[in-house]
């Protein structure tokens, strides 16, 4: 029993040594800086939604005061089959929106993958060198395309740009923005090591051409979701150049979930493609953190018949604290949100929790409704 007492410490310990792999390379990634360039894509923003006519008009907004000349980027609002009067708010602010409608268009009808139909159909409507996406629920920072084209006239063929959770009002919120803050290290950590391994649907760009030369969504078009994470691995077994922009000042900023539910099956249904990616440092992360998380809560329980398993339970969550805290005040301050240090102590006490439910429904393949699809 007495070796059984060490697993959980081990564990940490292992997790610790890959969190400070981590580190080493978010360190490297956001030191990188581009150089300017005179050359100015043509890029086009595609804009997935369904029932987000209160979001849209900021959105689009925010999109029509970046820094890059007009005349060589436009957006384009893909409407999947809304039923809230769409995007007609954002037209009457802005009449010379283009919008276009899934349902105008039977071809790209699909009974599951409806906003990967909905990218394609959008792909498939412009001609422009970088394809960009983003959600709807997003707000942009003015310089993020002027950022993006440098990144893409250097040579690189995909970015991926950082995302934020704002506003913080709450603990849900403020647990919704540390954790996505640790995938924004993570993303930056794996693309400085070569290993990309995590992109954001609402903060991703590509060009066209690599789009095309790896089939699009050919062979994971028939998942619900998955249009950034597994199509990045699509692009990283393609050999394609891949960088990661960590900037600041191109933060794109994306609403937290409105309460602990309506995260939770957020996060079940990300997480129930997991059987489906092809990265991986990914797949090591996950179980690393599921197996270390796991750990700690069967030590706790295990505990209550052997102190022994209490204390190794303890010494596991406090090493794993320690680590994740390190991490978080690197890269939250980062981005100018140290201020969500504060919400720390309780989200880890929440973490190995949620990561072990979560996981587990993933594990069980636990299928949620998410806005109003299975």
């Amino acid at each position: 029993m007495g070796v059984l007492a060490a697993v959980p410490p081990l564990l940490a310990l292992v997790y610790g040594l890959w969190q400070a792999y981590n580190f080493y390379y978010w360190r490297r990634a956001a030191a990188v800086r581009y150089p300017a360039t005179t050359e100015r894509l043509t890029i086009a923003i595609l804009v997935p939604f369904r029932n987000e006519a209160a979001h849209l008009p900021a959105l689009v907004a925010s999109l029509r005061q970046q820094d890059y000349p007009t005349d060589r980027y436009e957006i384009v609002l893909l409407d999947d089959h809304s039923t809230d009067g769409g995007a007609a708010g954002a037209r009457e602010l802005y009449p010379d929106i283009r919008i276009v409608r899934l349902q105008d268009h039977p071809d790209y009808h699909t009974d599951v993958a409806h906003k990967k139909a909905a990218l394609r159909l959008g792909m498939d409507s412009t001609s422009a060198q970088l394809i960009v996406t983003t959600d709807a629920d997003c707000r942009w920072p003015a310089g993020v395309l002027s950022e993006l084209n440098r990144i893409a006239a250097a040579g690189y063929d995909v970015v991926l740009g950082p995302v934020g959770i704002a506003p913080v009002y709450d603990a849900c919120s403020a647990f919704q923005a540390l954790d996505v803050l640790g995938y924004q290290l993570f993303t930056a950590a794996t693309a400085a090591a070569g290993t990309p391994a995590l992109a954001n649907g609402a903060h991703f760009a590509f060009r066209r051409t690599a789009f095309e030369g790896v089939g699009g969504y050919t062979g994971v078009d028939h998942l619900p979701s998955g249009d950034d994470v597994l199509l990045l691995h699509k692009f990283v077994a393609a050999g394609l150049r891949i960088a990661c922009a960590t900037s600041p000042a191109v933060q794109v900023t994306t609403k937290p979930e409105a309460g602990w539910r309506a995260m939770l099956l957020q996060r079940i249904r990300w997480a129930g493609k997991a059987g489906n990616y092809g990265s991986t440092a990914l797949s090591v992360a996950q179980g690393l953190a599921f197996l270390t998380s796991l750990g700690i809560l069967v030590g706790l329980l295990w505990g209550l018949f052997d102190s022994r398993f209490l204390w190794a339970a303890a010494v596991a969550w406090l090493f794993k604290g320690v680590a994740d805290a390190v991490l978080l005040r690197s890269v939250s301050r980062h981005y100018g949100r140290g201020a969500l240090m504060r919400w720390y102590a309780l989200a880890q006490l929440i973490y190995p929790f949620y990561l072990v439910g979560v996981g587990t429904a993933a594990l069980l393949g636990v299928k949620v409704a998410w806005k109003g699809r299975g």
